[in-house]
């Protein structure tokens, strides 16, 4: 073989040769969304084909390509290796067979290439392939290029791009080029699949791009899925550089309760730091709803405010229904932050009649606040100051019924920490105005201060402190009771200590250590009566292992448990020898009383006939190799019963493979507002593989007193070979609210297509998944072995 190498060098500008023939920014094409991608044979993108293997190597590529020269070459120099080679000095360089042209960090490779030096020009054909220094690529049947002004024409191209992980791919009929600045594609398709995946594309007639603007165009384009055009625009403009651009997004699509859901957003991009969202959609059964977000990101503050309106409810008695949400952070100087939170809607129905059971549950009290905090240093220690205005929009029930929680008019904190040698010094002061139209009215101080010392070492800790708790109440007039004053001082003494004894053992031959970890607390406060006194914001803390060891029974400041009682617990962990990390847990613990005196949650104060409190009990971890269970255990010791109990098993042995079961057990709640029973749910749950790219998913939640099914979820999940595409079809049946003992319904169809790197069409389930399904992971980022 004859192999020729010709160096030409000019200047700078003249060695720029396809330097910048084709530059691929990531593209957010058609209605907003950001691309990036590969490419292949024009063939295959009709047929649809599915990870299909790269077209066959062409003539430029073949293995009887020259050996290349790896000396280095000067910038601007242009290296040109083939079979044959003929030509003038400064007038024509033609090169024949297997060619290979170097410049700086481009190669391009091709069956012939035409050479001009005065006019700084270059052919190439019968095939030709670019590739620069960052990876992308550009194939074609035929390109003319001017190396100085950047301009020039390719026929039957084909291109390929990475960015961040992205891939960009498509072919042509032809690319025009003015400049590295500006070109134009004709009859072009393109997606962000894997190489040899076109399963699904977008298709232009032309596809317009300025780079100085950082503006794209594309006329008559569609999405086409399976070889079936799904959506259409006649014209469309994106950013080439990924920024933000105003236009049209995804529609929205759903089907349920409420009929066929449909909503188009249009995206205002109003500056680098403000945008809009106005999104106008009809629900069949009901009507028109318009509603829309304004964003806004500033250095020392940002927020957002969501907004949503319906004039008329064909499924309602309520008429110009709204919802509002509006969301402010603010930093006035390092030490001082503040905000607002702001809901609002209509009427008591609208979490019920708009959204899904787990935002019903969520939104009862609609919260709306207003805050200033500080943070600093002062006498040595830290300081932590605060500003609170709260009041809730308090939503009824089905039933009617309604419980608001007290407005904070307003809420002042002040606490104060130094840390001393062995001793941590804490005062916590607040003062609070309490505001009810139902309840009793009043301001309350409370000031906290106390002391305690921390001895530890690596096998164990002695923590003593000690502390007063005095209140002080301002009462209104309340149901003939005059305006009074009221105080209470409470002592607190109690000392928490623990040992920690750890041995080695190995459990399927993996190295871990085991724990033994004994702990006791000793608690002392006096009882006193409390009736007296208002409750504002105490409630019970639930019974659990934890609770054992804290030194109030109750949340808040109103109430305060007598105490002259021992806590005794025992726990041992399961970690991992190398990392530390924790396998299993599991906990044993008791409070035995040294006096009967206690303090109801009503204030009063009762000799209870026990001298130990309720037994809890916890284990859950890793049972063995791909294997989880949990549980808690609540025994009544006095009564001789089962208080509550909660016990969860789900297998998982990767992603994606989940089966999931729980059961719930609870002698005595709050089945439904007002109703108390006994509550029994059985709850099972499933994501597993039926076989590599399709899913199945599923939960069952059911409640056995009463009998009923809270929720009922269904649907299969699809994910194409090469991971670009995936498809989930979800159906859900739901309790929305209970009235009079029987419950009502609702249901919901999730339909959504998901396009790598584009975007999502339709009603997106993963929210509910995930919630529903312990472990739950999207199908489409599940990779098998």
């Amino acid at each position: 073989m004859f192999v020729s190498r010709i160096i030409t060098a000019g200047s700078n500008t003249q060695g720029q040769i396809l330097t910048r023939l084709f530059v691929c920014k990531p593209l957010v094409v058609l209605l907003g969304i950001a691309f990036s991608g590969s490419a292949w044979a024009a063939d295959s993108w009709s047929s649809g084909r599915l990870c299909r293997a790269p077209s066959a190597t062409p003539a430029a590529q073949t293995d009887t390509q020259p050996d290349k020269d790896d000396t280095p070459l000067p910038a601007g120099a242009t290296r040109i290796t083939a079979d044959k080679a003929v030509g003038q000095t400064h007038t024509r360089h033609r090169a024949e067979g297997n060619v290979l042209v170097e410049r700086n960090d481009e190669t391009l490779k091709a069956d012939w290439v035409d050479y001009r030096p005065q006019q700084d020009t270059v052919q190439a054909g019968d095939h030709f392939v670019l590739t620069r220094g960052d990876g992308a690529q550009v194939q074609g049947e035929r390109l003319d290029y001017d190396l100085a002004q950047k301009s020039g024409n390719a026929e039957q191209v084909e291109f390929a791009a990475e960015r961040e992980g992205r891939r960009l791919q498509g072919v042509g009929s032809s690319l025009h080029m003015e400049n590295d600045q500006r070109y134009t594609m004709r009859d072009v398709k393109f997606n962000t699949c894997g190489e040899g995946d076109t399963s699904w594309y977008v298709q232009a007639a032309e596809l317009k791009a300025d780079r100085e603007t950082g503006i794209g165009v594309a006329r008559h384009a569609r999405l086409v899925f399976a070889g079936v055009p799904i959506l259409y625009t006649p014209w469309a403009d994106f950013p080439l550089n990924g920024n933000r651009k105003s236009g049209f997004l995804m529609p929205y699509v759903s089907f349920g309760s409420n009929g066929a859901t449909l909503k188009l957003p249009y995206y205002f991009n109003l500056a680098p730091n403000y945008d809009a969202t106005f999104t106008p959609g009809v629900i069949s059964r009901r009507g028109v709803q318009l509603s829309g977000e304004f964003r806004y990101l500033q250095p020392k503050y940002q927020g957002s405010l969501q907004a949503a309106y319906m004039p008329y409810d064909n499924a309602s008695r309520h008429n110009h229904r709204y919802e509002i949400q509006l969301r402010h952070q603010h930093r006035f100087t390092p030490h001082i932050t503040g905000g607002i939170h702001f809901n609002q809607v209509s009427d008591d129905d609208y979490y019920r009649d708009f959204y899904g059971r787990n935002d019903i549950a969520e939104n009862v009290n609609l919260n709306r606040s207003l805050w200033l905090n500080y943070t600093g240093n002062a006498w040595g220690g830290n300081v932590q100051a605060a500003f609170l205005v709260r009041k809730y929009q308090t939503l009824a029930d089905s039933n009617g019924y309604r419980s608001a929680p007290y407005a904070l008019m307003p809420h002042l904190s002040l606490d104060w920490q130094r840390h001393w040698r062995n001793a941590t010094i804490h005062w916590k002061n607040q003062l609070t105005r309490f505001e009810s139209d139902r309840a009793q009215n009043g301001t309350r101080l409370v000031m906290y201060p106390s002391i305690q010392w921390d001895f530890s070492t690596l096998w164990g800790y002695i923590r003593p402190k000690i502390g007063v708790h005095a209140t002080q109440y301002w009462l209104n007039r309340w149901q003939g009771n005059p305006r009074q004053s009221v105080n209470r001082v409470l002592p607190i003494a109690n000392i928490d200590t623990g040992l920690t004894f750890e041995r080695e053992r190995t459990w399927f031959k993996t190295p871990l250590i085991q724990t033994l970890e004994p702990r006791l607390f000793y608690n002392y406060i006096p009882s006193r009566r409390q009736n007296h006194l208002p409750n504002f914001d105490s409630s019970e803390n639930s019974f659990s292992y934890d609770q054992l060891f804290r030194e109030n029974l109750y949340s808040g400041s109103d109430r305060i448990n007598a105490a002259n009682s021992v806590s005794l617990g025992v726990q041992s962990r399961i970690l991992h020898a190398d990392t530390g990390s924790e396998i299993f847990r599991a906990g044993i613990g008791q409070k035995f009383y040294l006096s009967r005196d206690d303090v109801l949650l009503d204030g009063s104060t009762g000799t209870r006939a026990r001298h130990r409190s309720d037994v809890a009990l916890f284990a859950g971890g890793q049972i063995a190799p791909n294997w989880f269970a949990d549980t808690q255990y609540h025994w009544n010791a006095n009564q001789k019963n089962t208080e509550r109990f909660d016990i969860g098993v789900r297998y998982n042995p990767e992603p994606g493979k989940i089966l999931s079961a729980r059961y719930k057990y609870n002698r005595n709640t709050e089945i439904y507002a007002g109703f108390f029973g006994k509550l029994q749910h059985i709850d099972l749950a499933a994501q597993y593989p039926i076989n590599q790219n399709l899913y199945a998913v599923g939960r069952l939640n059911y409640s056995i007193s009463p009998w009923v099914a809270l929720e009922q979820t269904l649907g299969l999940e699809y994910k194409n070979p090469c991971g670009c595409w995936s498809v989930s079809f979800v159906g859900q049946r739901y309790v929305d609210g209970i009235s009079n003992g029987r419950s009502s319904h609702k249901s919901a169809v999730f339909l959504t297509l998901q396009l790598k790197n584009l975007s999502n069409i339709g009603n997106n389930p993963y929210e509910q998944l995930r919630l529903g399904i312990p472990g739950y992971s999207k199908t489409n980022e599940v990779f098998t072995r």
